[in-house]
């Protein structure tokens, strides 16, 4: 019985991508919204409001998974 070291390497490149995303993307995307409002440029307050409603919703979404994980997944 021998490992599978291509699934393996698959799984692993699948968790450190999600954990990338939802770890260091999110606070990311938060920077770059305020730093949108901030500036003057054309636009740029629609692109601020935008990324930080983003951002809302992937919390928002984080708290559903955690409350009705069990339910949503069967897990």
């Amino acid at each position: 019985m021998g490992i599978d070291f291509g699934a393996l390497a698959i799984a692993i490149a699948s968790v450190l991508g999600v954990g990338l995303l939802l770890g260091a993307g999110i606070p990311l995307i938060y920077a770059i919204g305020i730093r949108s409002l901030e500036s003057e440029r054309a636009g740029s307050t629609l692109l601020g409001r935008s990324l930080l409603g983003l951002c809302v919703l992937l919390a928002l979404a984080g708290i559903v998974v955690i409350v009705f994980g069990k339910q949503l997944f069967g897990i």
